[in-house]
């Protein structure tokens, strides 16, 4: 029998205007979820706090990938509003692209 891992994308979010801190900002992220999609689906979603810049400037949570969907629906009807940034299955290819563009986000947002 095999064991499989869930596949999971890591997203950046831009948390500029410091609305939300570290810990709120999955609980702010799943009780939006559940009100939009109910509880089992947010369960499903298995969302994740995973890191924050120095700044905290830019917040990366994770999700299972069936439910990716869902939880960017979730994410642009929030209030206030999140932005996210870049989506990426790995961790390090998503900090290479946000390094290698960091230019770019920066001078969009400021």
């Amino acid at each position: 029998m095999l064991n499989r891992r869930d596949k999971r994308r890591y997203l950046a979010i831009w948390n500029g205007d410091h609305s939300y801190d570290r810990r709120k900002i999955v609980e702010a992220i799943s009780k939006r979820s559940s009100e939009l999609f109910g509880q089992i689906a947010t369960e499903k979603a298995k969302i994740r706090f995973i890191n924050i810049d120095e700044k905290e400037v830019i917040v990366i949570i994770s999700c299972k990938l069936e439910m990716l969907g869902a939880m960017l629906s979730t994410i642009v009807l929030m209030q206030p509003p999140i932005v996210v940034l870049r989506i990426s299955g790995t961790l390090k290819a998503l900090r290479t692209r946000m390094e290698r563009d960091s230019e770019k986000i920066f001078r969009a947002f400021l």
